[in-house]
């Protein structure tokens, strides 16, 4: 189950920090994070920082999309190693890798306009694993707010062809690195939203966030389901609440998923 993920530059200072993180998954960034200058340096760092240690998180490398063929060709090699695929908008745009991606785990990462607008053909690739928004790009370029208000919209279309493709969805990051109460409303909006996790950039965010998407009361929902099986019937009422067959499933996936935390 993938709740926090965080992205680290590609940076050697950083990447020996990558150890000590709690989140469920790291993602190395080549792109933003790392100066132009840098870049073929950093895909170097990377690599044999990947290939000398084995780490107990999912890790994904976020390339760059004007040189993520030969990125992705170089890193794949390494063994279980994810790709984030940035300014994703349409899936030919990163087809001379499909042989590649089908062997990994992918995460396409709208950022634009058009992506949205391209929702149904993202969702649906077959090597697309997942899918994350990426606001900060996406606000600045239609110059709007980035508030979990302003972009209900966007987000919502995302999670709702994500959940029809039955792939993962992850929110964007916050970047209230101070402002602690801000923060939480923007993950609790995300929870609400029906995300699978949320991206990260500061380590100071782990714990709520995975805390906010796994906080369920697995003993509670338990109680309810078995109630639900021995009595037998379509429709049952429970201490006042009625549950129904597609509310007993949706309880049983995430006793399963929290299974596997």
């Amino acid at each position: 189950m993938l709740r926090s993920l965080i992205f680290v530059p590609a940076k050697e200072k950083m990447l020996q920090k990558i150890s000590n993180m709690e989140a469920d998954a790291v993602i190395i960034d080549l792109e933003d994070s790392v100066e132009d200058a840098d870049k073929g340096n950093a895909l170097i760092r990377v690599k044999q920082y990947l290939s000398a240690n084995s780490l107990s998180q999912s890790v994904y490398v976020r390339l760059n999309s004007g040189n993520y063929e030969e990125e992705a060709k170089s890193l794949s090699r390494i063994g279980n190693v994810g790709f984030m695929l940035p300014k994703f908008e349409d899936v030919r745009a990163y087809s001379k890798c499909e042989g590649i991606w089908d062997a990994h785990s992918v995460i396409a990462l709208v950022e634009t306009p058009m992506g949205i607008v391209n929702m149904n053909s993202i969702a649906s690739c077959s090597w697309v694993d997942a899918v994350a928004f990426g606001a900060e790009d996406y606000t600045c370029m239609v110059n709007m707010e980035n508030t979990p208000g302003s972009l209900y919209y966007q987000k919502s279309r995302l999670n709702t062809y994500c959940k029809a493709y039955k792939k993962l969805s992850f929110d964007t990051p916050s970047f209230c690195v101070d402002d602690y109460e801000k923060f939480k409303k923007e993950v609790d909006s995300a929870v609400s939203l029906g995300f699978s996790g949320k991206l990260l950039i500061h380590p100071k965010h782990i714990e709520y966030i995975n805390q906010a998407f796994g906080s369920c009361d697995i003993p509670s929902l338990k109680k309810i389901v078995d109630q639900y099986d021995e009595a037998g019937l379509a429709v049952l009422v429970i201490e006042g609440r009625v549950y129904e067959k597609m509310h007993i499933d949706r309880m049983r996936r995430i006793i399963k998923e929290n299974s596997k935390i």
